[in-house]
C-alpha cells in the first residue's frame, strides 16, 4: 500500500477547473488499494464542497495547512489551534496594514470573513461576504488558522516574513499566492501528512507528495519522493526531489515504483 498526498490549489486545481485526467488516475490508484490525501491550506468546508464539485475521491483530508486531520467519513482525528491572545492580537494588527485587504478565521471545520480594507480588490476571496461581526469571531474563542488576503504576492510574502518575526515564537506563517496561512507553531503539512502516515502505518519511502507553493515546502522537504508541480517557483522546486506538470504523471511515476 502507498499514500499520495497532494496540495490542492495550483497542484490540482487551477482556475475554475481540475483535469479530468488527474481525477481518474486518483481513482485509478485507490483501486489498486492505495490511499489518497488531499493536504491543502483551505479549512474542511471549503475543501469538502471543492472535493464534492468535482467528484475527487479521498481518504484523508489534511486541512488548515497540517493542523486539522479528518477521514472520509468525516471524523476528526488531529486538532489544533492558535493561541486565542495571539489570535486577536493578529486580527486587531491587520487594520494598521494597509496590504491586507480582508483575513478569514476558521475554527477547523467552518470559516468567516473580516474585511479590512473594502476599496482594494480581492484576490482571493472577491466572492465570500462576512457572516459573523470581528466582534462576534473574536468572542467565538476558536482559531485554527487565520488566513490574510493581501494585495499582491509579494506583500504577503513580505506579511508572512513580519509575522514569523513578531509573533513566531507562536504562530508559523506561509505566504501561499496572494494569502498568508498563520497557523500554530510547529504545524505545518509535513507535520499533518506525519500523521497520516502513522495513522495508517505507511512508510515514508511509500509516500509521495506533491505541492507548488511556498506552504507546501515543508512537506516536500520531509518526503524522499516529493514532487513540485512544474510551474511552481523555484523557491519550491528545489526544495523537491521530482517534478511534474501535473498529478496525473506523477501518479503513473509513482506506480513504477
Amino acid at each position: 500500500m502507498k499514500l499520495l498526498a497532494t496540495d490542492y490549489d495550483g497542484t490540482l486545481k487551477f482556475g475554475n477547473s481540475v483535469l479530468e485526467e488527474d481525477i481518474e488516475a486518483i481513482r485509478h490508484w485507490r483501486e489498486l488499494g492505495n490511499i489518497f490525501a488531499i493536504v491543502t491550506g483551505r479549512s474542511k468546508e471549503s475543501i469538502t464542497r471543492e472535493l464534492d464539485e468535482f467528484q475527487i475521491p479521498v481518504d484523508y483530508y489534511v486541512t488548515n495547512n497540517g493542523g486539522m486531520v479528518f477521514d472520509a467519513q468525516d471524523n476528526m482525528l488531529l486538532e489544533t489551534s492558535l493561541d486565542n491572545i495571539t489570535a486577536i492580537d493578529l486580527m486587531f494588527a491587520s487594520h494598521e496594514d494597509p496590504d491586507i485587504v480582508s483575513y478569514m478565521v476558521n475554527d477547523g471545520i467552518n470559516r468567516h470573513k473580516v474585511v479590512i480594507h473594502p476599496n482594494l480588490e480581492d484576490h482571493r476571496y472577491p466572492h465570500i461576504q462576512p457572516t459573523w461581526t470581528e466582534e462576534e469571531i473574536m468572542d467565538s474563542g476558536r482559531f485554527a488558522q487565520i488566513v490574510f488576503s493581501c494585495t499582491t504576492p509579494e506583500a504577503a510574502l513580505s506579511l508572512a516574513d513580519k509575522i514569523n518575526q513578531y509573533f513566531g515564537s507562536a504562530v508559523t506563517a506561509f505566504a501561499n499566492n496572494f494569502v498568508v496561512d498563520v497557523v500554530p507553531k510547529g504545524v505545518s503539512k509535513a507535520t499533518g501528512l506525519d500523521f497520516v502516515e502513522a495513522y495508517i502505518d505507511v512508510d515514508d519511502a511509500d509516500t509521495y507528495s506533491m505541492g507548488d507553493s511556498h506552504n507546501d515546502i515543508p512537506m516536500l522537504e520531509s518526503n524522499e519522493n516529493s514532487a513540485a508541480h512544474s510551474l511552481a517557483p523555484e523557491e519550491v522546486t528545489v526544495v523537491a526531489a521530482h517534478s511534474f506538470p501535473s498529478v496525473h504523471d506523477y501518479i503513473e511515476f509513482a506506480l513504477e515504483q
